[in-house]
């Protein structure tokens, strides 16, 4: 029988079934990581266009442009959060009547999306393009986008000029985040050991 007509052994197949699980344990984390820095990445781009589309409205029709979170929902009334999406709203009519709908931004998925106390009910920007709120006192702040399980984050800094910039900020993750993490590589650890006890 020549060498080509050997068969594997059920031990050589569990060692290589262990180090395969290895090797994907090693893998999976560095994958997830990239998923999730592409997520935030994408929303917070979205999120900033977004933002420069209300004040470039705002500097073209002449009038106080508001963005509220909460998908086409947005009411500017804190009810709805950033990653649910967000809507572009214009002047109301003079007589009343509701606000034309500019825009509308999508919902975004495997993030999350903190803003400061002030923007969270939304951001208004006048005829000249400064954020203001409602009352005209002069905005600013920031939005913190970070992964839903924590790690590298972006944030989005508004000036009171109405100006965005962005700057890498690191998420916290929760406890139970940490010790699900690590569980694919200790449980691949473990079935080898066992195996190359036997």
């Amino acid at each position: 029988m020549g060498p080509c007509m050997r068969g594997v052994t059920l031990v050589e197949c569990l060692v290589v079934m262990a180090l395969s699980a290895i090797c994907l344990a090693l893998a999976l984390p560095s994958w997830r990581d990239a998923v999730q820095a592409q997520r935030v990445r994408a929303a917070s781009l979205a999120l900033g266009d977004a933002l420069r589309q209300a004040r470039q409205h705002a500097l073209q029709r002449g009038e106080y442009v508001r963005i509220c979170p909460g998908g086409e929902a947005g009411d500017c009334q804190g009810a709805g959060r950033w990653e649910q999406g967000w809507a572009l709203l214009g002047q109301a009519p003079a007589g009343g009547g509701e606000a034309p709908l500019l825009g509308v931004g999508p919902a975004l998925r495997g993030v999350r999306i903190e803003p400061d106390a002030v923007l969270a009910q939304g951001v208004g920007f006048d005829a000249g393009g400064w954020p203001r709120r409602r009352g005209g006192a002069l905005l600013m702040g920031r939005w913190r986008v970070c992964p839903q399980a924590g790690g590298a984050g972006r944030e989005l800094v508004l000036s009171a000029a109405g100006r965005l910039r962005g700057a890498r900020v690191d998420c916290p993750r929760a406890p139970a985040q940490r010790w699900l993490s690590a569980l694919p590589t200790s449980l691949a650890v473990m079935s080898t050991m066992r195996i190359m006890r036997s």
